[in-house]
């Protein structure tokens, strides 16, 4: 018996949504009616004590990994610029799914000759391989995300094609990983098409792999930590950084945008645009918050939080099973772990606010400090 029991159903059963692993099964089924031999895809494969590393590693605020599906191609003509982007137009070394090395040009050339030879399609109306990011914060050991990532894709990707580039001049680690959806062998095998249950399951496989590569990482979600806001999302956040009178303004970005402009206008001067500077966007999203701050300031009344109720539910059900997780570290006299997670609860009782209330509280500081000066 694991002290970490209470928490069995937020890592083992905690989705009602099908996972990629239902279809495998319900094929596996039918082929064990008709004679056929079982699905080779066996998935990631977790160390022993997976379960409880992974909850000690969220009690000692471990970095969270990150497993995102940033897009697909639908066949060559698509993939050839993910290939491109992904290996920096060859600059980046590519290693496929039997290890060996892909670097510059003409092999990445060569490597969409072998999947054409593979019979995927130039074009298709299916997704014919899937984008995938797996990222850690800055600083994370190349060799180390490089292992893991290897390791997990040689085991969840069984029997599928894929390369991986690793990328570690951003602000974020990273390893992009683009797999075929097919099966190399077996036609009937079912696609490679992940459900947010098996996506957690991923960050679960790959923050074990990373632990196991001596890098401690956890996965979690969300409630688990007592953080109830919804990170911004990247779409905003790309606009955000365009513009300069942002506070989260990328210079970097501004910069290579600009002098990629220049060699462009300089190599095809016909082509060059010569006519005034497109203004700074500002997202809907940004644009809808602002005219609800000035109606709550003219009105005089806070916005209130539209998940409060919802937030607190959950936060009680959270509350009690960490309770319990912190009643069995003591009597297993695990008492440091017990100290971590009892300051994490504690931390959690605070009020959760929304961005709204805290940009009303912000301004309405603003504001009293204004009339104190005037004064």
């Amino acid at each position: 018996m694991s002290v970490f029991d209470p928490l069995d159903g937020w890592f083992e059963k905690g989705f009602r949504v099908r996972s990629q692993k239902a279809a495998t099964a319900r094929r596996d089924q039918a082929r064990s009616r008709s004679g056929s031999a079982p699905s080779s895809t066996s998935g990631v494969k977790f160390s022993a004590g997976a379960k409880s590393k992974n909850v000690a590693s969220v009690i000692r605020k471990a970095p969270e990994v990150m497993v995102k599906i940033t897009g697909s191609s639908s066949g060559l003509a698509t993939v050839k610029h993910h290939l491109d982007y992904i290996s920096r137009n060859g600059d980046v070394e590519l290693t496929n799914e039997c290890g060996e090395s892909i670097h510059g040009r003409e092999e990445v050339k060569e490597l969409r000759e072998q999947l054409k030879a593979s019979q995927v399609p130039h074009d298709s109306n299916k997704r014919e391989f899937l984008h995938v990011v797996f990222s850690m914060p800055a600083g994370t050991p190349e060799k180390a995300m490089r292992e893991s990532v290897a390791q997990f894709c040689q085991e969840e990707f069984a029997n599928r094609r894929y390369v991986m580039a690793f990328h570690g001049d951003t602000d974020h680690t990273h390893v992009h990983v683009c797999v075929n959806t097919r099966d190399i062998d077996r036609a009937d095998e079912p696609r490679l098409s992940p459900r947010k249950a098996d996506l957690f399951r991923w960050r679960l496989g790959f923050a074990d792999k990373l632990r196991e590569n001596g890098i401690d990482a956890a996965a979690s979600e969300r409630r688990h930590r007592f953080n109830y806001r919804k990170p911004e999302h990247s779409a905003v956040r790309q606009i955000r950084a365009d513009n300069p009178s942002s506070a989260v303004y990328n210079v970097r970005r501004a910069t290579a945008n600009a002098e990629d402009r220049v060699i462009k206008a300089t190599l095809q001067p016909e082509k060059a645009f010569v006519g005034p500077i497109r203004p700074p966007r500002l997202a809907k999203v940004q644009q809808a918050a602002k005219s609800e701050l000035q109606a709550a300031l003219r009105a005089g009344t806070r916005p209130p939080h539209p998940a409060e109720q919802r937030i607190q539910a959950s936060k009680i059900k959270t509350l009690a099973s960490w309770s319990e997780v912190v009643r069995n570290l003591d009597a297993a006299g695990e008492r440091d772990l017990a100290q971590s997670l009892a300051k994490m609860m504690r931390e959690a009782d605070k009020p959760v606010t929304s961005r709204a209330q805290e940009l009303y509280d912000l301004a309405k500081s603003r504001r009293s400090q204004d009339r104190d000066h005037d004064r």
